[in-house]
């Protein structure tokens, strides 16, 4: 029996008990760790094997799912930097930072706060409607609020070029694409947003990623191009000699 409302050690050894099984649980899961709903695996497995005894049946069930959600977020961060790691991005997480949001339910809620949800005249990338406020006046912000809109504490990122999402990925993250949703993109201004700090880095490593292959096989067009004229120039009467002078001049 766990005394949760009266006794902090209760409380503190019912988190300890509930978080070790949470952990227990998700990583006995038959699939990837981005395909679970954390809050679906808490109460299907309350549903299964009931709640630990306690005096506050209530409070038990929210830190019941609290540890699982917590336990999800971790054992999903640990999978996304192993795949930025793979990637050899570098630190991403410097790319993050927390945020305020305003979400939108649906296109058609958007009202007068409709332009700050374009992305160079086309919808965002992502899933879900979302911007930072500060982008918002007061009166559109009044406007969406009573459209439905809701703010929310998020995150933004930086976001230089486009991401897909993807289902069928075998992993959380590749080039230009992510398994995850619960974000939006807006490469014009290359800003993204997300619910969670998680998702935030898994978009923002897709997209460097692209970004970054993209610099590379611009590059590779230019030295291509450049042997060419090269190429072209030797096979000109005086060419070599063209280069040779032109080469003194670069040392």
């Amino acid at each position: 029996m766990y005394y949760l409302s009266s006794s902090l050690a209760d409380l503190v050894n019912y988190d300890k008990v509930v978080r070790a099984w949470a952990y227990e649980c998700l990583r006995a899961a038959e699939v990837p760790v981005w395909e679970i709903d954390p809050d679906e695996s808490a109460r299907h497995n309350i549903d299964l094997e009931g709640l630990p005894e306690t005096d506050d049946p209530e409070q038990a069930e929210a830190h019941y799912i609290d540890a699982f959600r917590r336990v999800h977020a971790e054992m999903l961060s640990d999978v996304i930097d192993d795949e930025i790691d793979a990637l050899m991005l570098g630190d991403v997480a410097k790319y993050i930072k927390p945020i305020h949001l305003l979400q939108m339910p649906d296109s058609d809620s958007l009202n007068v706060a409709a332009m700050w949800f374009r992305d160079d005249d086309w919808d965002p990338d992502g899933d879900l409607w979302l911007a930072p406020i500060y982008v918002f006046s007061a009166d559109e912000l009044n406007a969406a609020l009573a459209a439905g809109g809701k703010v929310i504490e998020g995150y933004e990122f930086y976001y230089p070029c486009a991401v897909r999402i993807n289902p069928q990925l075998q992993c959380i993250i590749t080039t230009g694409e992510v398994t995850i949703g619960r974000w939006c993109g807006y490469n014009d201004i290359r800003t993204g947003c997300a619910l969670s700090r998680e998702v935030a880095t898994a978009v923002c490593a897709a997209s460097i990623a692209l970004a970054v292959k993209e610099e590379e096989e611009r590059k590779s067009r230019i030295k291509a191009a450049a042997r060419a004229v090269v190429r072209a120039w030797r096979s000109e009467p005086g060419g070599e000699e063209f280069l040779r002078a032109l080469e003194a001049l670069l040392e």
